[in-house]
């Protein structure tokens, strides 16, 4: 049996914490002003943490020379976070984009503007998102979708329905806070509802 190697941060280690706060003192000015040249403060400040936090679990890892090492995994970090964001904005404005579809006016009417349709997802928990961004903007089938979810097809199926009931609950919230458009009391979406 093969053991796993431990790192300075594991098991309370004073030598090793005392060589992070070395190192921290050492370079974190450096690596701070290189992520402020990239993206905005608060962002940087989040991704010098998790840098060091790296560094803390790959101690082992780390070089003597270490500032570009801790500058290199600054960079993928920052990456891998504005890979995230985009990804949250692109879906966001996908499942908005529904609303604001002219060759599709029901759908524009059932599903509400642009802004609603943000605040009602907003609203919903990150599993009722998943399930819906699985189905909607991965056009997963059922089945497909559970194998993601780690599920049953059955399960899935259970948990889309009931996420859209939350969705069109939070969509009807949104649209009642945006009195310029009120989706939900669209005569042909009530028709739908009540069928």
């Amino acid at each position: 049996m093969r053991r796993r190697r431990t790192t300075a941060g594991e098991h309370g280690d004073p030598a090793g914490r005392q060589a992070l706060e070395v190192l921290y003192a050492a370079h974190a000015d450096r690596v701070l002003a290189y992520l402020l040249h990239r993206t905005d403060r608060e962002t940087a400040q989040d991704i010098l943490s998790e840098t060091f936090v790296l560094a803390w679990r790959k101690s082992g890892t780390v070089p003597d020379d270490a500032l570009p090492w801790l500058l290199a995994s600054a960079r993928r970090l920052l990456a891998n976070r504005v890979r995230s964001d985009q990804r949250h904005r692109a879906l966001t404005e996908r499942l908005a984009a529904m609303a604001d579809r002219t060759m599709a006016v029901e759908i524009g009417d059932a599903v509400g503007t642009r802004t609603e349709v943000a605040a009602a997802l907003a609203a919903l928990s990150a599993q009722d998102r998943e399930v819906l961004v699985l189905s909607a903007w991965y056009g997963l089938t059922a089945k497909q979708a559970a194998v993601v979810a780690g599920c049953t097809a059955t399960a899935f199926a259970v948990r889309l329905h009931r996420a859209r009931k939350r969705f069109r609950v939070a969509l009807h919230r949104a649209a009642q806070a945006q009195p310029v458009h009120n989706a939900m009391s669209h005569p042909r979406f009530a028709q739908r509802e009540s069928a």
